[in-house]
C-alpha cells in the first residue's frame, strides 16, 4: 500500500414534513462492498482509495522518524497522533502557480497505553503529546490529493498549547488556578471531538470529557490536581488553521459540556449558527445564534463573532422542535448541562454528527441508546436502540435561528431481516448499518454517514463503514448503499468533501483495537500489515477511477 507523502410515530412524523424533491443521483451508482469483517479495508467498484497520513508520520517539520517500539515524548508532540478524527477542511486563498491547496484539521480525541505503548502501560508524559489535533497541507498534484511534508500551516497542538478564554465567562472565578489566577488562559486542547470549518475560513473544535485524562494526568503536573482545571475544558476551540502563529481560543458563549460534534451555517439573515451535540448516552442538541454577522474574512475581522448570541437547546414536542434559551450567565455557560436539564430540554439516544445540508436541512446522527417506554418521542422512537437513526431538522421557514423545526427521522439502523427488527430504511437497500457517527452531505444533497460501532461489532458481524444515503422524496429516500468498509475494530473517524466533490477525505480510527487486543496482538495489523508493526490510524481519500463527483 503507497504512501503518498504529499414505524406508527415514524410515519406520522415523516408525513408532517413535505421535503421537496431535488436532482439527486441515486445511491444505485455505489456498487455495494461487502459487509463482513476482515483484516483488510475494501472499497466499491469504480472507486480508489489513497492513504495519505498514518499515526506516526511526521507533522511538524522537526519530527523525527516513527519509532512505535521506543516511543518518545517530544517526538509524539510533532507526529500524527493514535487516534484522530477529521474536523474540517479549509481552502487557502488561491497560489500564483495555481496548484490547488487545502488545509486538514484533524482532532487527536485519546490515548490507548494498551494498543499505543509496547510496555501496554500508560505514559502520562507521552500520551499529553499525543492528543489535541494536527493541522496538514494538501496539494492537488497527478490527478490525487497528496500531503505536503512541511507544510507552511503544518503544526501540532497538544495538551500543552497555550489557548485564550474569550466571551461571558471568560476571568470568572471557576476558571482561575494558580497558574492562571485571571482565568483568561487554558494550557491544552483536551478529548477534541468532531469540528467544522467557519464561513470566515476557521476551523472550530468541540472538546468532549476531560476528565479521565485530567484525573490519569494528576502527577504529571499541579494544574491537573487543582478544582477549577476541569472547568477549563469541555469548549469549543477556534483555531485559524491558516495562520501558524494564531492562538486557539476557547468560545465560552457557546456553553461548556462534553462536545461530540460540532456545525456551523447561516441563519436567513446572515448571523452564524452553531449547532452541537453532548457525547452522552442521554446527550442534548445545542444551538448557538450570534448577535451578528460576519464582516470579513479570517479570524483577525471576526475575532469576537461568537462571543456575544443566544445558546439555547432542542426540546422535542411531537414532530415540532423547540429551542429554549439558557440564562447567559458564567454559571450557566460553565455548566449548561444543568442549565438545559432545568430549562426541559429532551435527550437524543447518543448524539453525535451533523451536518447541514445545501437545502437548509440539519441532519442529526444517533449513535444508539436505551430508554422508558415514557420517554419515547417523535426523534427517538425505540425503548432499546444498540443500533442508532439519523435524525432529519427542517428549520421554520427554512431559517437556522427561527425558534422552531420540524424533525423525522430518515433512517433506523440495524438489520431489517432479523425477526422482530425495527430497522428502516429506503427500498432499494441492500445493505444496513449500526451506529452513525459522523456525517457530511454533497452539494447535490445526498447524505454520507461514518459507522463507529466499537464493541457492538462483535455482535452484528459487520464492519464499521461509508455509506451513502439517498434523502430527497421519492424513490431514493432513506437508500443505503455501502462506499467503503473499513478493517476489523476501526471506526469512521470523519467526513470531509473536497470543494469540488471529488475527492472525500476521511480517517480509519485505531483498526486493531478491540476488546482483548493489544500492542503486541491486534485484532489486524492494517494498513501495512508487517509483523513488527502494530496497526495504524489511517487518513484516507476516496476518488472515483476515472474523476467526477464521488457517488456518480
Amino acid at each position: 500500500m503507497p504512501i503518498l507523502s504529499r414505524r406508527s410515530l415514524l410515519a406520522a412524523s415523516a408525513a408532517a414534513l413535505a421535503w421537496p424533491a431535488a436532482a439527486q443521483p441515486g445511491v444505485s451508482d455505489v456498487a455495494d462492498v461487502s459487509q463482513p469483517v476482515l483484516l483488510d479495508d475494501r472499497i466499491a467498484r469504480g472507486y480508489r482509495r489513497d492513504v495519505l497520513l498514518r499515526w506516526g508520520d511526521r507533522v511538524a517539520f522537526n519530527a523525527p522518524p516513527w519509532n512505535p517500539h521506543l516511543p518518545d515524548a517530544e517526538a509524539a508532540a510533532t507526529q500524527f497522533a493514535w487516534d484522530a478524527r477529521l474536523a474540517a477542511i479549509v481552502e487557502p486563498p488561491p497560489a500564483a502557480d495555481g496548484i490547488p491547496r487545502l488545509v486538514a484539521v484533524f482532532s487527536h480525541t485519546r490515548v490507548d497505553p494498551r494498543m499505543a505503548f509496547p510496555s501496554l502501560l500508560p505514559n502520562p508524559a507521552i500520551e499529553i503529546g499525543m492528543v489535541g489535533a494536527s493541522v496538514v497541507n494538501l496539494e492537488f498534484l497527478g490527478g490525487r490529493w497528496v500531503v505536503v511534508d512541511g507544510g507552511f500551516q503544518a503544526r501540532r497542538l497538544t495538551g500543552t498549547t497555550l489557548c485564550r478564554l474569550a466571551g461571558p465567562a471568560a476571568g470568572d472565578a471557576r476558571l482561575r488556578t494558580s497558574e492562571d489566577p485571571a482565568g483568561m488562559a487554558a494550557r491544552g486542547i483536551l478529548a477534541a471531538e468532531g469540528g467544522c470549518a467557519t464561513p470566515w475560513r476557521t476551523v472550530l473544535i468541540g472538546e468532549g470529557d476531560a476528565s479521565a485524562q485530567i484525573a490519569a494526568w494528576r502527577d504529571l503536573a499541579p494544574r491537573f490536581r487543582e478544582a477549577n482545571e476541569p472547568n477549563r475544558f469541555g469548549w469549543v476551540v477556534e483555531l485559524d488553521a491558516l495562520d501558524p502563529t494564531a492562538v486557539p481560543v476557547k468560545r465560552t458563549a457557546l456553553g461548556r459540556f462534553p462536545k461530540a460534534d460540532v456545525a456551523v451555517t447561516r441563519s436567513a439573515d446572515g448571523r452564524p449558527v452553531v449547532y452541537m451535540t453532548e457525547a452522552r448516552r442521554d446527550g442534548f442538541l445545542y444551538r448557538f445564534v450570534a448577535a451578528s454577522g460576519p464582516d470579513g474574512d479570517g479570524l483577525a475581522a471576526n475575532g469576537a463573532l461568537l462571543d456575544e448570541g443566544a445558546l439555547s437547546v432542542a426540546r422535542v414536542e411531537g414532530s415540532t422542535i423547540r429551542w429554549l434559551r439558557l440564562p447567559a450567565t458564567a454559571a450557566a455557560l460553565i455548566d449548561a448541562r444543568m442549565a438545559a436539564e432545568q430549562a426541559g430540554a429532551t435527550p437524543f439516544d447518543s448524539p453525535s454528527g451533523l451536518a447541514v445540508s445545501p437545502d437548509g436541512r440539519l441532519f442529526l446522527a444517533c449513535r444508539g441508546g436505551e430508554r422508558t417506554p415514557a420517554r419515547l418521542d417523535s426523534l427517538n422512537p425505540r425503548p432499546i436502540n444498540p443500533w442508532g437513526h439519523v435524525v432529519e431538522i427542517l428549520p421554520d421557514n427554512r431559517d437556522h435561528g427561527a425558534d422552531a423545526a420540524s424533525g423525522a427521522v430518515l433512517i433506523l439502523g440495524g438489520d431489517p431481516a432479523q425477526p422482530g427488527s425495527t430497522a428502516r430504511y429506503g427500498a432499494g437497500s441492500r445493505v444496513w448499518l449500526a451506529c452513525p457517527a459522523v456525517l457530511e452531505v454533497d452539494r447535490r444533497g445526498r447524505l454520507f454517514i461514518g459507522t463507529a460501532q466499537g464493541p457492538l461489532q462483535r455482535s452484528t458481524g459487520i464492519a464499521d463503514g461509508i455509506y451513502v444515503c439517498g434523502t430527497a422524496s421519492g424513490a431514493t429516500r432513506g437508500t443505503i448503499a455501502l462506499l467503503y468498509a473499513a478493517p476489523r475494530a476501526a471506526a469512521i473517524g470523519g467526513l470531509r468533501f473536497s470543494p469540488d466533490d471529488t475527492t472525500l477525505f476521511s480517517v480509519v480510527r485505531t483498526p486493531g483495537a478491540e476488546a482483548g487486543a493489544d500492542f503486541t496482538r491486534p485484532a489486524t495489523r492494517w494498513p501495512a500489515f508487517e509483523p513488527a508493526l502494530p496497526p495504524r490510524t489511517t487518513v484516507i481519500a476516496i476518488a472515483r477511477d476515472r474523476g467526477g463527483p464521488i457517488g456518480g
